[in-house]
């Protein structure tokens, strides 16, 4: 099915790479121990088999890689309580306090927007996992899902996503840079390090006017701290700048970035906004989710792609965690984009483009 699916897909795909090995890099001896596994396994891979002991020699995780696990496995937690779903935005500030940073001049846009027929897209976080969000933005642009006006929403990697579909790059060239930071993390490090490179990366890949391009039309996910998390929404940004600021503290891990438990965004302290708004809401009537972890371990419904769409030829749960903290090599880089348009494409086999945008056709998401 996978390679069916693969070869009717449009042909700047590149090329398919070998499938990785079937037995995840761990960082836990044979059985986990402590808080932090313990919340890790829970969160990330359920009930499956406990990784084989680390190979005699292999590094043991930094405390920051470890901080890092820890967050993700938190933010998994509370997306299986319930929090950080893809509800309107009245829905989102009624049930947990989200700020959201919108110009009163906007709102006469936003009631415009909300008449498109089409649906918008919200991209979860992901860590490292950013090449499977290319895949499917890919898979979308190719299908006419994704136009220069389709609303968009993400969380840390996803948030990214969106300001780099806003810029008008294309997704070969999002890859490329992609394979160019793993390499650089891969060659000095990632942890304490990671926020510095994709802060230079971003600069050079955005153009100058990616703000303005941004502007109404992309929503960026932020954790803002107080006496409690809350989750905080920007759709306006004043520059380039501001708008590399904005993704980055999106996707700010605390103790993983850099070395420090939190940063400031326009005088906030804040940190990862996949923590409370894991997929916030587009502007659009509907917004079809899109996570780049398997959905039902995150104990998630209503999800229109994810690992979960297509179950051949994947990646465990397991690996897929590892592969969010740790830059992978360049062929798994290259796996994660042809499942991220395997999943893409099984959804939009069953959503089709002229139903959805002309008649409002319901959309078909995973249980």
């Amino acid at each position: 099915m996978a390679s069916s699916l693969l070869s009717s897909a449009a042909s700047g795909l590149p090329p398919k790479p070998q499938p990785p090995s079937s037995t995840p890099p761990s960082s836990a001896s044979a059985r986990p121990r402590g808080f932090r596994r313990f919340m890790l396994a829970r969160a990330a891979a359920g009930r499956d088999p406990e990784p084989p002991p680390l190979p005699e020699g292999t590094e043991k995780r930094s405390l920051a890689v470890r901080t890092g696990e820890v967050f993700l496995g938190l933010a998994a937690l509370l997306v299986r309580a319930g929090r950080g779903g893809g509800a309107a935005v009245e829905e989102v500030e009624a049930k947990d306090g989200v700020v959201w940073e919108q110009r009163p001049e906007d709102v006469e846009a936003e009631r415009r927007r909300r008449e498109l027929t089409g649906p918008g897209f919200s991209f979860s976080a992901a860590g490292l996992l950013f090449p499977y969000h290319i895949g499917v933005a890919q898979c979308l642009i190719d299908r006419g899902y994704l136009t220069e006006r389709t609303p968009l929403a993400g969380s840390s990697a996803g948030a990214i996503i969106c300001a780099v579909i806003a810029s008008g790059n294309t997704m070969r060239d999002a890859l490329q840079v992609t394979k160019d930071l793993a390499d650089n993390c891969r060659s000095n490090g990632t942890a304490f390090r990671l926020g510095a490179v994709l802060k230079d990366v971003l600069d050079r890949f955005l153009p100058d006017d990616v703000h303005i391009r941004c502007n109404g039309r992309i929503r960026v996910a932020i954790t803002q701290l107080s006496w409690r998390p809350r989750g905080l929404l920007v759709d306006q940004f004043d520059s380039k700048d501001d708008v590399i600021s904005a993704v980055i503290t999106s996707s700010f891990i605390p103790g993983y970035l850099a070395p420090r438990p939190a940063t400031f965004f326009r005088n906030r302290l804040c940190i990862d906004g996949g923590l409370t708004l894991f997929m916030p809401p587009t502007s659009a009537s509907e917004t079809v989710r899109i996570c780049a972890f398997p959905a039902s371990r995150l104990g998630l419904q209503g999800i229109g792609i994810s690992p979960d769409c297509n179950p051949e030829n994947r990646a465990s749960p397991r690996q897929l965690f590892n592969w969010a903290l740790e830059p992978a090599e360049d062929e798994v880089l290259d796996k994660l984009y042809e499942l991220g348009y395997l999943d893409a494409a099984v959804w939009a086999d069953q959503n089709q483009v002229e139903l959805i945008v002309k008649n409002e056709q319901p959309l078909r998401v995973t249980d």
